[in-house]
């Protein structure tokens, strides 16, 4: 008989080959497979929720269940509302984006998250270096290689040769494309948090502690700046420099701008269209996006609609506020908040408090560039999120950890 910690693995691969269609030369699916194959990995989730033995302690259900219940009250509200093929389309794409939280459930527990990462270290990991490698542009292995990026934050503790193979995949990530600014800073960050290993005794766990803090609380310190107009972090620092490099884009050489200012323009729209549409506290649906000036025309003229609208931008939190609006967001980010909050503060190993400092980075870069898709990306983040949520991982002392880090590699 099949099992679910079987079909689970298998799916996980799947959506990791599918994940770099987009930017592939040779794209493997098209969108209704992909999301045949989400709608199925779900229902596999759903029923591994429901029959499993989860070790996520039951007190941190309310807020997922509190969440989900306000997706589901939004979907249909945007089933509802939406108007024709395309924002039906959208319905169906951003509610499977806003459903990724789903995989805490089962990655909480320590066997089934091992069990999946030992099999796609079997085969999507050498798939990589046999077909994607030559079908992908460099800027782009990210895409393919999140459940590296997670794996790369316990370098100390792999075996030689393992930490020897990601470390070279990480500088090729942060150097093949310079132009590939987020590939560039996720795999420079990771790399960095390994130092806590090395330096965690003289900077004590309150430093780290502190750290977390900082992420948790400077997205909206930067954002009421902003808004106020007394401080734009994206205009005031990365656009006064001047950094270019050389790239070829269709057989001509073309020079490119590494500290373009790309973000102002998309937060002022998002929140005037938020306002403006008085949707600040409920959200637009995931059937609809935000009043856009620059491209809203050129969309609406390409699916032929009445709105002059994008439906998702690069940033996930300001794309949850648009289509769940504040009470959505509150929720999403909170569960980030205490998953992050549980490795650091709750956990007996500094493999998991590094962790919460991984996932505190993406509480700031998800105001930055972190895409909204039901992708392998997202999922490994979710996977992160998830060990802060595991009372097994937290209870395990470092020797543990790095026994059970290492079954992922037989």
């Amino acid at each position: 008989m099949i099992k679910i910690k079987d079909i689970l693995p298998f799916f996980i691969i799947v959506i990791t080959f599918i994940s770099v269609n987009q930017w592939s030369a040779l794209p493997l699916s098209n969108v209704m497979i992909e999301w045949f194959i989400a709608f199925l990995t779900i229902i596999t989730v759903i029923v591994y929720t429901r029959n499993a033995t989860l070790s996520m302690p039951s007190r941190y259900f309310p807020m997922l269940y509190l969440y989900f219940g306000w997706l589901i009250f939004e979907v249909i509200r945007g089933g509802i509302i939406a108007d024709g093929y395309w924002e039906y389309k959208q319905l169906i794409a951003g509610s499977l984006a806003l459903s990724i939280p789903v995989f805490v459930f089962p990655y909480s527990n320590p066997l089934i998250l091992g069990y999946t990462l030992r099999k796609w270290m079997k085969y999507a990991f050498p798939a990589f270096f046999i077909f994607f490698i030559w079908v992908l542009k460099s800027g782009n292995y990210h895409f393919y290689l999140g459940p590296v990026i997670l794996l790369c934050c316990f370098l100390p503790v792999l075996k030689k040769k393992w930490r020897i193979i990601f470390i070279i995949l990480l500088l090729v990530m942060m150097f093949s494309d310079l132009g590939a600014r987020s590939q560039v800073i996720k795999s420079f960050v990771v790399l960095i948090l390994n130092f806590v290993y090395v330096f965690y005794r003289v900077l004590s766990l309150k430093f780290i502690k502190y750290i977390y803090v900082f992420c948790c609380f400077i997205p909206f310190i930067l954002i009421a700046l902003g808004v106020t107009g007394h401080f734009n972090v994206f205009k005031d620092i990365y656009s006064d420099d001047d950094y270019t490099q050389q790239k070829i884009v269709n057989g001509k050489t073309v020079t490119e701008d590494l500290s373009a200012d790309t973000r102002t323009l998309l937060y002022s729209e998002v929140i005037s269209s938020a306002i403006k549409n008085r949707y600040v506290i409920i959200g637009r649906t995931p059937a609809r996006g935000n009043d856009s000036k620059v491209l809203g025309d050129k969309i609406s003229q390409a699916v032929e609609t009445n709105h002059q609208e994008r439906h998702y931008n690069e940033m996930v939190f300001p794309n949850v506020f648009t289509w769940l609006g504040l009470i959505g967001l509150t929720l999403y980010f909170l569960i980030y908040i205490r998953s992050g909050y549980l490795a650091i503060y709750r956990s007996n190993n500094i493999y998991l408090k590094v962790l919460g400092l991984f996932i505190g980075f993406h509480i700031i870069y998800g105001w930055v560039e972190d895409f909204n898709k039901f992708d392998i990306m997202n999922i490994s983040l979710w996977m992160a999120i998830a060990m802060g949520y595991s009372e097994e991982l937290r209870r395990m002392n470092n020797k543990e950890f790095g026994l059970w880090i290492n079954t992922i590699f037989r």
